[in-house]
């Protein structure tokens, strides 16, 4: 696997993540006081993920060679 495949997957990573915090985000607006807060928790570590996910496939990509 070459260093830009790897990158390529945690791009896709990211972008599942990306698209699970929309909906996220979409279900927030009728959810209730008590699921609101759980709600936003979980958006706020799927962030954490989602950006970690493209530092990392940032710094893959720019790495030259095979794994």
């Amino acid at each position: 696997m070459t260093y830009k495949e790897w990158a390529n997957e945690y791009y896709e990573s990211a972008m599942a993540l990306k698209k699970r915090m929309s909906k996220l985000k979409e279900d927030m607006k009728s959810a209730s006081n008590n699921a609101l807060a759980e709600m936003s928790n979980r958006l706020t570590v799927m962030y954490g993920m989602y950006r970690d996910c493209m530092e990392t496939a940032d710094l893959l990509a720019t790495r030259k060679g095979e794994c």
